[in-house]
């Protein structure tokens, strides 16, 4: 085998070796970049259940407020803040049924 065939061999190699690692690498880049996408899903939908459940509860706390429940008296059967109370009752409107979804 002559000089030249044996450094491109040897070349060759080290490139399989380079990719093979770069291959890994982004292997590891596309793994976390999907988790990342499933957890930015998972999120917007636990920020548009909590937007629901807050809105529910505003709600409820109007008409506790509406049957002359004080913000007080709520706070203490809610084991709430009654400036939270005071807050919610209101600050929160009901969103719309369906959110927009955000297309990524």
């Amino acid at each position: 085998m002559s000089r030249q065939a044996a450094a491109l061999t040897k070349a060759r190699e080290r490139r399989r070796a380079l990719d093979a690692a770069r291959d890994e690498h982004d292997r590891r880049v596309e793994e976390a970049t999907a988790e990342a996408l499933v957890a930015l899903e998972a999120r917007r939908e636990a920020e548009q259940g909590l937007q629901a459940a807050t809105a529910t509860l505003a709600e409820t706390l109007r008409a506790l407020s509406a049957e002359d429940v004080s913000a007080e008296r709520v706070a203490a059967l809610l084991e709430m803040d009654t400036a939270e109370v005071r807050r919610l009752t209101k600050a929160t409107k009901r969103p719309a049924a369906t959110p927009p979804k955000l297309v990524v």
